[in-house]
């Protein structure tokens, strides 16, 4: 009698991770546009949570992409991310990273309202000189804040992020000091009241309501409007401004030295590049740009600096945008309207579904997620083999 014999095969398979030679420009343009679609979609694992509907949340967004207003205030509300994205773009392409493009861009708000402050004690300006005064005085102070943490990483090697990240804790906490009943900012100050107290009384409102916040800008002191087109001039700076930095990048003296850096901290010095004048000078154009940021708000819908300037993180979300711009400033511009449209549409869904406009949040969360994972596939290959 013959006894079966039973065959058993294995397969043994090893998983190889090898880092990717050359990476394709296709790769590069596919994994951050799949990492902004996946957490959008993702997103919808949220509502059902709050006891909301995905579908009307998609609809919102949508609203907001075909409606004319609505998209023209998604815009307004991208401009100042425009800023703080392009701030970052030039000090993480030399591997400095500045997380502190919310502090700059809240001392770039301070900066702005140093003439308004001037205004409402008394001081009489010329007229045309308000909005140039802003713009100069928003960007130094943000470069000065930006200039810190290159200062220490230069000259002692103290950590960039950690330095950075702390003073944006400091640079809200100048805020809350300025503007806070009692602080010298504060709008109930006796050194505003007989000016601006005329003021409000056009309004109809006879008496300073003195809560948290400065005195508001004067109408005459914001930036115009685009004719025809609805949005303020700022994006037109903001647009400007990416044409610069991508010129900088790629057809300067300091763009090379800011990439070589980059690459390889050891073969610039050999190559007898100033560290400390490259950092420096970067984080004051870096801290600059952001501060922009600042001035772009206070003088547009946000026209009285409070610490609610901080609410949306203006400056975090310009981390995630500069990443997924692949550190390209064109890019940034176009990205960052995206993320307009995803604050817009929180705001929209605060009020109509009556869930936080925090919820935009978790989108930008979910993409950075993503991102970080697409990091890895961009510059490594998995690879199965049978053994």
């Amino acid at each position: 009698m013959k006894i079966p014999v039973q065959k058993t095969f294995r397969i043994s398979l090893h998983v190889k991770i090898e880092k990717r030679l050359v990476i394709s420009k296709w790769v590069l343009i596919l994994v951050p546009t799949l990492s902004t679609l996946l957490g959008i979609i993702l997103g919808a694992l949220i509502f059902p949570i709050m006891g909301v509907s995905p579908f009307k949340v998609y609809s919102i967004i949508i609203r907001v992409i075909t409606d004319p207003r609505s998209f023209t205030n998604a815009i307004e509300l991208s401009i100042p991310i425009m800023f703080t994205s392009l701030a970052l773009a030039l000090p993480f392409r030399m591997a400095f990273y500045n997380i502190g493009g919310e502090g700059q861009f809240e001392l770039g708000a301070i900066g702005a309202m140093i003439p308004i402050i001037l205004y409402w004690s008394g001081l009489d300006l010329p007229s045309p000189i308000f909005i140039p005064s802003m713009f100069i005085l928003a960007f130094l102070l943000g470069g000065i804040w930006g200039f810190i943490p290159a200062v220490l990483k230069a000259k002692w090697k103290v950590n960039e992020i950690l330095v950075s990240l702390m003073l944006n804790i400091v640079s809200l906490q100048i805020i809350w000091y300025l503007v806070s009943p009692g602080g010298p900012w504060n709008e109930a100050n006796p050194c505003f009241k007989k000016r601006y107290l005329a003021y409000l009384k056009e309004l109809g409102v006879h008496i300073i309501p003195g809560f948290k916040g400065t005195p508001v800008v004067p109408e005459f002191v914001r930036v115009p409007k685009i004719p025809g087109v609805n949005v303020n001039v700022c994006i037109l700076i903001a647009i400007i401004a990416a044409i610069i930095l991508y010129m900088v990048l790629t057809r300067t003296i300091l763009g090379y030295e800011v990439k070589v850096v980059g690459e390889s901290e050891l073969a610039a010095q050999y190559a007898g590049i100033n560290y400390f004048k490259l950092a420096t000078v970067t984080m004051f154009i870096s801290g600059g740009l952001a501060g922009l940021g600042g001035f772009s708000v206070i003088s547009s819908y946000m026209p009285k600096l409070s610490p609610e300037i901080a609410s949306p993180g203006y400056g975090y979300t310009g981390i995630i945008v500069v990443w997924l711009s692949r550190l390209n400033p064109l890019a940034c511009v176009l990205v960052s309207i995206l993320f307009g449209i995803l604050t817009r549409s929180a705001y929209i869904m605060q009020q109509e579904l009556k869930i936080s406009h925090y919820v935009s949040l978790s989108f930008e969360g979910l993409i950075f997620i993503l991102l970080v994972i697409g990091e890895f596939f961009i510059n490594y290959r998995i690879k199965v083999l049978k053994r």
